[in-house]
Formats: structure tokens, sequence, C-alpha cells
């Protein structure tokens, strides 16, 4: 049975072929497997390329995107389900409830917070889905050398592999996402923890 797997990547235009052709294998990738399409709802960018994709082989796309992109025309209009919101946080919050696992194709600043927040609920727990980072062309490499040394010096517990794992193509994200999230590692810290504001089980 098919998952929904939510894709976070760039709405920017005018990307390189290699990362927009990236987009369109994943697309294609999801709709073969019978996988759904949980993304941001855009018709721009690597998010139209997916998108578009995952139609054209004969899957499912669920998008969410605010109002306020919508008023600019840059919705993806045939999603078979496309829900609007007011906010970007309560977007993030639609795409985080229909989502069975992460997957993070190249982008800007907005694909790297969605990306982290992920990979810190993950970190306390407070989700154990998949994250998978698609390093098309390593673009990826920075971020990664980053946190390898944010592990080393004590700010972070666990990394790659632990909270989330890497894939050099669109096929082996697919495999990644379908072989579960593997084990978080070690307790969450208790600093993290306290900086955590998601989490109100506790209550006041």
């Amino acid at each position: 049975m098919g998952q929904a797997i939510c894709v976070f990547c760039a709405s920017s235009s005018g990307l390189p072929e290699v990362h927009r052709r990236a987009a369109r294998e994943l697309g294609a990738e999801l709709a073969r497997r019978g996988h759904r399409l949980v993304y941001g709802g855009g018709n721009v960018g690597l998010m139209g390329e997916l998108a578009r994709s995952v139609h054209e082989h004969g899957g499912t796309v669920f998008g969410a995107i605010p109002r306020t992109l919508v008023d600019r025309e840059l919705a993806y209009e045939p999603a078979d389900e496309l829900v609007v919101t007011d906010t970007l946080r309560e977007r993030k919050a639609e795409m985080d409830a229909h989502a069975d696992a992460f997957l993070a194709l190249p982008g800007g600043f907005g694909t790297l917070e969605e990306l982290l927040e992920v990979i810190t609920l993950r970190q306390l727990r407070l989700h154990d889905r998949p994250v998978v980072l698609v390093n098309v062309a390593g673009y990826y490499d920075p971020f990664l050398a980053m946190v390898r040394s944010m592990v080393e010096q004590g700010f972070a517990p666990v990394g790659e592999g632990a909270l989330f794992r890497v894939a050099r193509t669109p096929a082996e994200a697919v495999d990644l996402a379908e072989m579960g999230p593997g084990p978080a590692g070690g307790s969450p810290p208790v600093e993290a923890l306290a900086e955590d504001w998601t989490d109100t089980s506790a209550g006041p």
C-alpha cells in the first residue's frame, strides 16, 4: 500500500537542469510506486516540476498553500486536493498531518526551515517518521558538514544516520523512505526539550 510522502523543495524559477530533472524523476518514482505526493502546493520551480511529473505518471497530489500565494496565481490548481491556509505555519501543519515520511530536494530558506523543523521534532521524539535528504549534485554537502561539526562540538547529540538519512538519487530517497525511520539513537537532550514549544501534552 502506498504512503503519503511529503516533499520539501524550491519554488525558485530558473534553477539548473540537474535539479529540475531530479524533481521530475522523484515525481515519476513516487507515482510508479503508488505513493501520494504531499507538498507545498506551488506551480513554480521544483514544486511545479515535481507535481506535474507525479500527475504525468498517474500519481496523486495533495497540496497545502497559503492564501497569499493563491492570490498571486502560484497554486497548482490541478492538485487532487488543495488546502488553502491563512499562514505558512498552518500550511506546514497540514503537510505534517498528511505525511508518512519527509523528503527534501534542494531548496532555499523555506525548504531548510521545513527540513530543520521535522529533524528537530524527530530528535525530540515527537514523531518517528523517516526524513531523507535528496543530495542532488552535492547540494547538501555544506549542510552535512555543519551537522557533523555540531555533533562533534556537542551542540547536537546525533545527526546523519540517526535523525535523517541521505540519498544520492530520487530512487534511493524513496527506497529509504519506504524502509522506515530507523533508530533515533540516545535520549532526547534536556536542553532541546527545554527549547521545544510544540509539545503541550504535559499541560500548563
